[in-house]
């Protein structure tokens, strides 16, 4: 009797050491370096050679805590392309349909024309509004030891709410309203920042400038874990 008690004892630990070998391997796992970011954007001016760039990019990964084997990999198939967008947000677009990491160009130093001016103005009126608007209800809604949902009554501890979604039932705990006057903002501001980089397409198209590598970089380790 004394002898399979101690086998069940032994069968115990060693069961117990094995969940915890695996815990520890996923809190590892968590906290690697390798799973801190999917994506990341660098720019470098035109006249730096594209092997100077992929070692200080390289480097920095290094200082991260990145192995180099597994810094190579995010650098494997790296492509400079002979592309210039006119604008940098449509370079950031074409780079979002390419599956790995990839750099191209876009145009600097063009001035600006007066519609680019004026709606850039009007852009960051309607983005600082939104931010105020938001820091305030967040103030407000979120500034108590509790909280309570109109949606679903509940009375939640803010330790345990990630604004602004109720942890109960998922809703906007802000009010109608608020939430209306964010929502008008947030599409005046999404439209607003269309007809810019629409107009800033078009109208820097029609002039040379300079250029300005943008590279983005694919982490193929979150990649491989969404997939």
């Amino acid at each position: 009797m004394g002898r399979k008690k101690a086998e069940a004892a032994e069968g115990d630990l060693f069961v117990m050491a094995e969940a915890n070998a695996e815990k520890e391997q996923e809190t590892e796992k968590e906290a690697s370096p390798l799973r801190d970011w999917t994506e990341r954007f660098f720019e470098f001016e035109i006249t730096v050679p594209s092997g100077k760039i992929k070692d200080t990019m390289k480097e920095e990964l290094l200082r991260e805590g990145w192995g180099k084997r597994d810094a190579n990999k995010v650098f494997r198939g790296l492509f400079f392309k002979e592309k210039v967008c006119n604008t940098k947000e449509q370079a950031e677009e074409y780079l979002a349909q390419v599956p790995t990491s990839y750099a191209v160009k876009y145009k600097i130093g063009i001035e600006p024309s007066p519609a680019m001016v004026s709606l850039k103005k009007r852009l960051e009126e309607k983005r600082s509004r939104l931010r105020t608007l938001k820091a305030e209800q967040k103030k407000v809604r979120f500034g108590t030891d509790f909280v309570s949902c109109p949606h679903c009554k509940s009375r939640v501890n803010r330790k345990f709410i990630t604004p602004p979604l109720c942890p109960v039932c998922g809703e906007d705990m802000r009010s109608d309203s608020a939430v209306k006057r964010i929502t008008a903002l947030e599409a005046a501001a999404a439209e607003l920042k269309k007809r810019y980089e629409d107009t800033a397409r078009k109208y820097n198209s029609r002039f040379t400038g300079g250029e300005r590598w943008i590279i983005r970089l694919v982490n193929p380790f979150t990649a491989e874990e969404e997939n």
